[in-house]
């Protein structure tokens, strides 16, 4: 194990030349909420993930991905980001707006990632962590999934959290288009499972519980969900899970997707079983 304070992204496999998350390996997902670098959310849902059976971990954002050259680094993270690497099961993180771009931004530009990107599969972040950059796609038990993280901090002009926020946190079109693209080649342009950071706009049912949000930043936050609803008509999800709101939701937005959201930091409903077979089914757990 890394000295505390050490921590570095490293990769030493590609998603499809590893066991655990083979096609053929993953039949039922437990699907977490935001968890804000909280280890204690973390070890928890590690925990219950085991005690159900399942066999990987999707974390749809928040997460707070950090590495040791983030200039605000604590020992603390660095522990939070050793557990989710020694963890017994896969984890898998879609990107939000709580992580460390920065961190991101430079491991995205490694040969590994441009490798990984190539092949549309998410990224080894080390040991049992994943990171399911945006456009990444995946096979599981005959089922196509997709990845499209991402979101506009509602409080991102605060002070107290500046130093924390980037322009890369706010999804783009051309991660849409990536994720069509990956889809139509390997997909035949259709997911079954998208995971997002966000809500699209189709969504009606979620209250936002932060008062003075600069118009501005509502209207960019409003074009990011508008966006994820472009890609959702695009690729006719059955099922889109996704986190950023703090707050379970259930909607059916078409004939063809059904919408779960999912709490934050533990609370009721933070988490969902996803079983693929006989078909998809999810329940909060």
């Amino acid at each position: 194990m890394p000295q505390r304070g050490s921590f570095e992204f490293t990769t030493d496999k590609t998603w499809d030349d590893t066991a655990e998350v083979a096609a053929d390996a993953v039949r039922d997902v437990l699907v977490v909420g935001d968890i804000h670098g909280t280890k204690t959310h973390l070890t928890d849902a590690i925990t219950h993930a085991a005690d159900l059976g399942a066999q990987a971990i999707v974390q749809v954002g928040d997460f707070w991905l950090a590495d040791r050259h983030w200039s605000r680094f604590s020992p603390l993270q660095a522990e939070y980001m050793q557990t989710a690497c020694d963890s017994p099961l896969p984890i898998i993180v879609i990107d939000g707006n709580h992580e460390i771009w920065p961190a991101l931004g430079r491991y995205a530009l490694t040969a590994a990632a441009r490798d990984a990107m190539v092949a549309r599969r998410p990224l080894h972040l080390g040991g049992s962590l994943w990171w399911a950059w945006r456009g990444s796609v995946w096979r599981w038990n005959r089922h196509a999934f997709g990845a499209l993280g991402g979101a506009v901090s509602p409080d991102k002009r605060l002070p107290e959290v500046r130093h924390y926020r980037w322009p890369e946190e706010a999804l783009t079109e051309d991660d849409i288009e990536r994720l069509i693209a990956n889809t139509e080649a390997e997909f035949d342009g259709r997911l079954d499972v998208l995971f997002t950071h966000d809500a699209p706009a189709q969504v009606t049912g979620l209250k936002s519980g932060m008062t003075g949000i600069p118009i501005d930043v509502l209207r960019e936050a409003e074009r990011g969900r508008r966006l994820l609803a472009a890609a959702v008509d695009r690729t006719q999800p059955e099922l889109l899970l996704h986190g950023h709101w703090h707050q379970a939701n259930a909607e059916r937005i078409s004939d063809r997707t059904e919408v779960i959201g999912l709490a934050e930091d533990g609370r009721r409903d933070s988490t969902a079983l996803l079983r693929t077979q006989p078909g998809l089914v999810v329940s909060y757990v």
